[in-house]
């Protein structure tokens, strides 16, 4: 017996799925209809100097709108950004500015210069 599990161990290693089955599998697994994630970002100049950014990030119907809160730093609290995807390609992306109390919109030419 104790050969056996042993044995049927080694045969499950061996015929392990592949790359494309894992991923078959996860692309045909159900998504989760809403998310919220808190995450830093550590952004580093060309001189070295570092600066971390942290936000809270809150996608909902399937990540068809998604929501961008900075906390930190100081300077970049309360900014916020708001996308929301349509059918027909023309999403929509806006900017919420604190220090000018005023929501600007993003164009949609202006999103792959970012």
């Amino acid at each position: 017996m104790k050969y056996f599990l042993v044995g049927s161990f080694f045969v499950s290693v061996l015929t392990g799925q592949s790359g494309y089955d894992i991923a078959k599998k996860l692309d045909e697994k159900e998504q989760p209809k809403d998310l919220t994630n808190r995450t830093s970002m550590v952004l580093t100049n060309s001189k070295g100097k570092t600066r971390t950014n942290t936000m809270i990030s809150k996608s909902m119907d399937r990540n068809r709108r998604q929501m961008i809160w900075f906390l930190e730093p100081k300077d970049d609290k309360g900014v916020a950004f708001l996308k929301i995807e349509h059918d027909d390609g023309n999403d929509e992306m806006r900017m919420w500015l604190p220090a000018f109390k005023k929501v600007r919109r993003i164009s949609s030419s202006k999103k792959s210069d970012s």
